[in-house]
C-alpha cells in the first residue's frame, strides 16, 4: 500500500468569508483548523476550579431517614472530625456500624469495645496523617432527637475511653431563615 498525504479538509463555505481565515484574502486559501488543545485545557482548569470551590464547603454530613436532629436557636459552623450516628436502630462511626441501640441500652456495662476499639484505630490514622499536630479528639454526634440519654451517655463514654473527649452535636438550626442545618448550611432532606 503506497504512502500518501492527507488531503485538503472539508470545511464550511461561510467560513471562506472572514478574512482571518481565508489566509488574508487570498480566494483559494483553505480554513484553518480549529484549536480543539487549547479549548480543551481551558474547560479541565474550568472544572478543576468549580469542583475545588463547591467541595471545599461541601456539606460535612448528611441527614439519614431515620434521625430527626435536635432544633437549637443559636449555631455554629461544625468542622470536619469522626461522626457517630446514633439511631433508634444502629450505633455507627462513619457509616460503620458499631452496634445495635436495642441491645447496647439493655447492657449495663458502660464500655461499648466495638466503637472504642475503631475510634482508637481512627486515632492511629489521624495520628499517623498529622504527626507534629497535636490530637483534638473532636468528634462529631449525629444523635436521634428521641434517643434515651442512658445510649448517648454510653456512646459518650466509649469516646472519651477512646481520647474524643470535644464533642459537637449536630442540630438544625431555627429561627428567622427558617431551618437550616448547621453542618454546611443546607435545607435538611426531609
Amino acid at each position: 500500500m503506497p504512502i500518501k498525504k492527507p488531503g485538503k479538509k472539508p470545511f464550511a463555505p461561510w467560513l471562506q468569508k472572514h478574512k482571518a481565515l481565508t489566509g488574508h484574502g487570498k480566494k483559494n486559501a483553505i480554513a484553518s483548523d480549529l484549536l480543539l488543545t487549547p479549548l480543551i485545557d481551558m474547560f479541565v482548569i474550568l472544572v478543576v476550579f468549580l469542583i475545588m470551590n463547591f467541595s471545599a464547603t461541601g456539606e460535612l454530613l448528611t441527614l439519614s431517614k431515620d434521625i430527626q436532629l435536635p432544633k437549637a436557636r443559636t449555631t455554629t459552623q461544625i468542622e470536619r472530625a469522626p461522626i457517630l450516628q446514633i439511631s433508634s436502630n444502629t450505633v455507627a462511626i462513619e457509616g460503620v456500624r458499631v452496634g445495635d441501640s436495642e441491645e447496647l441500652l439493655k447492657d449495663p456495662d458502660l464500655r461499648i469495645p466495638a466503637l472504642t476499639d475503631k475510634l482508637q484505630e481512627m486515632r492511629k490514622v489521624d495520628e499517623m496523617m498529622h504527626p507534629g499536630q497535636e490530637f483534638k479528639g473532636e468528634i462529631i454526634i449525629n444523635c436521634d432527637k428521641d434517643i434515651d440519654f442512658k445510649l448517648v451517655r454510653k456512646v459518650m463514654f466509649a469516646a472519651a475511653d477512646a481520647g474524643y473527649t470535644n464533642f459537637n452535636y449536630a442540630v438544625l438550626q431555627t429561627g428567622n431563615g427558617g431551618e437550616a442545618a448547621a453542618a454546611g448550611g443546607a435545607e435538611p432532606a426531609g
